[in-house]
């Protein structure tokens, strides 16, 4: 589904991501671990094209899609979802998921995929007229995942989606990502510093150390405090 070869990019002079390889199959879920500075964040907005690659190449579907424009890479079926800014505060959820839907260009098919992921996020009727500010994080959270899955992406990229979230809405969440993934065999990579409510969701872990791929593997059930301690520290 997703195949990263030698990819290698940074912010002005600084290098952040080097040489790094992985490709992830049709419908897994792969966690993106690392510190603070890793390049975690780096990494999805590199595939996203919101950073430019400056050597290296992405594949989707083994099609090259290199430093592709991210409207562009959303009409090929991939998502970006960052972790700040991913909702119109002055807008209320009526008015942030037609925002969201305009990029489909057709006023049917809105109508369609808004009544199927209505019917998904269920809550977010209750709050049609509310705005972002005057939701608990768990909501805006499902307003935001409610506003990609209007794509129906088939890569779905997540930056940290439990920040600032109670036990109760990241357990929520969670089995929201989980049900996009099975229902939809959607690929979804997930950055997320709390992994131990992360874990659980995940086929793969990818860790990330100063900028390199230092484990890639699906063997979940080997992990522990002293594996996550050797890439996070």
């Amino acid at each position: 589904m997703l195949r990263v070869e030698k990819l290698n990019t940074g912010y002005d002079k600084k290098q952040v991501l080097f040489d790094n390889s992985f490709e992830i199959s049709r419908g897994e879920i792969a966690l993106l671990i690392g510190s603070n500075g890793s390049g975690k964040s780096t990494l999805l907005k590199a595939i996203y094209g919101i950073t430019e690659v400056w050597s290296g190449k992405v594949y989707f579907k083994e099609n090259e899609i290199t430093n592709t424009q991210p409207s562009a890479l959303l009409q090929k079926g991939i998502c970006y979802v960052p972790q700040k800014n991913n909702v119109f505060e002055q807008l209320t959820v009526k008015e942030n998921l037609e925002i969201s839907g305009l990029a489909l260009n057709n006023k049917k098919l809105f109508a369609e995929r808004l009544e199927l992921v209505l019917s998904k996020f269920n809550t977010l009727k209750e709050f049609w007229n509310r705005y972002p500010m005057k939701m608990s994080g768990g909501e805006r959270q499902q307003l935001v995942l409610a506003m990609a899955m209007l794509h129906q992406p088939q890569l779905l990229l997540l930056d940290e989606p439990f920040t600032g979230l109670s036990p109760k809405a990241i357990q929520r969440i969670s089995e929201q990502i989980q049900a996009i993934k099975q229902e939809n065999n959607t690929t979804i990579i997930m950055v997320e510093h709390r992994i131990k409510e992360a874990l659980p969701l995940a086929n793969r872990i990818i860790g990330l150390k100063v900028g390199n791929i230092v484990q890639n593997t699906t063997e979940i059930s080997i992990f522990d405090d002293k594996f996550f301690n050797n890439i996070l520290i």
